[in-house]
């Protein structure tokens, strides 16, 4: 009995991971709502290809209002740039942000 609820419940693990996986939204622009959980914290930004003393990202949070931000900051769990404040807890926080 036991076999068979482990296999039952790999197979509904399976089934509901690979949907929900084709449901998040990728990055590109897209939220992604595991950002609401967890553990979060900001980082600067460093990109080695780039030759930049201090490079840039754009902030997703400024971008989604129509406002043209770069930061210094990103969340390296999230792979995106957030103004350190307010964006950081908004994008972190609130669903529609």
């Amino acid at each position: 009995m036991a076999k068979f609820h482990l296999e039952l419940i790999r197979q509904l693990l399976h089934h509901y991971l690979s949907n929900y996986k084709k449901n998040v939204e990728n990055k590109s622009g897209q939220t992604n709502p595991l950002r609401l959980t967890g553990r979060h914290f900001m980082s600067l930004y460093t990109n080695e290809a780039t030759k930049r003393k201090n490079p840039l990202r754009k902030c997703v949070v400024c971008t989604k209002n129509d406002k043209r931000r770069e930061s210094r900051y990103q969340c390296k769990i999230c792979d995106v740039g957030l103004c350190a404040t307010p964006c950081f807890e908004k994008y972190h926080t609130q669903y529609h942000y």
